[in-house]
């Protein structure tokens, strides 16, 4: 049976040991934390601040050997302190914001006031990833047309207009489920705004206790899965007709 909890203003910190890393095989992530990442001096919470790196600067990420590493979970973000420099400057930073994502910097990739995350995911995407077949499409009768995208890495974009609807399916790979929601965060137009999906956001844990979906509760809701196989699904819907593919 599934636990439902929704987000809240309290700050819950869980401490494990594990020997897996959350960025891997990448020397490189891009911070997804909209109001920046803290560099400290030391992989804790409480040690001095050396600097505050602006959300879509690069790190790169120091790797060490080290055969143990403490997990540690902020609300809903798990993450781990990772070594880093930053424009020369070495410290440490929690990773649960940082990403291999594409970072959305252009205006077409952020979201209007309308909250309508679809066509922001789908120009993000579009842009910032790369297609390995050509998209195929299928039409139906009762106004139904579906074109699907493939892109490297086994990644798939699907976009399915109906009568009454748009939505937008992708599946991703090599990618967390929180990087997804951190992802959607950073293309809100305001602090307001992203607040306010914030405030809409329900997480859902698995039998286990870890992160397997989180639900966007808006006028065009958005719903955020870990798929069996490691993969994270999105759907996004817009609930109006008058799209044309």
């Amino acid at each position: 049976m599934k636990k439902i909890i929704v987000l809240g203003l309290l700050c819950v910190i869980t401490l494990t040991t594990t020997k897996a890393n959350l960025i891997t095989n990448t020397e490189s992530a891009y911070v997804l934390a909209p109001s920046g990442l803290t560099l400290r001096e030391a992989p804790n919470r409480t040690s001095r601040v050396l600097e505050v790196i602006p959300f879509g600067e690069s790190v790169s990420i120091i790797l060490e050997d080290s055969t143990e590493v403490k997990t540690e979970r902020i609300d809903w973000v798990k993450g781990q302190w990772k070594k880093v420099s930053f424009e020369g400057i070495e410290g440490f930073v929690f990773d649960g914001y940082l990403s291999h994502l594409p970072v959305p910097l252009l205006d077409f990739e952020l979201v209007d006031s309308d909250l309508d995350f679809t066509y922001a995911f789908l120009s993000w995407m579009d842009y910032r990833f790369t297609e390995v077949l050509a998209a195929d499409t299928i039409v139906r009768e009762n106004d139904f047309t579906k074109v699907i995208h493939h892109f490297e890495n086994d990644q798939e974009l699907i976009e399915k207009d109906e009568s009454t609807f748009y939505m937008v399916n992708a599946t991703l790979s090599d990618v967390r489920i929180t990087d997804v929601y951190n992802l959607l965060l950073s293309m809100m137009p305001s602090d307001v705004n992203r607040k306010y999906v914030q405030d809409s956001s329900v997480f859902i844990e698995d039998a286990s206790g870890e992160l397997a979906q989180i639900k966007l509760l808006l006028d065009n809701p958005v719903n955020i899965k870990k798929l069996n196989n490691g993969q994270i699904n999105i759907k996004l819907y817009s609930n109006y007709t008058g799209c044309t593919l």
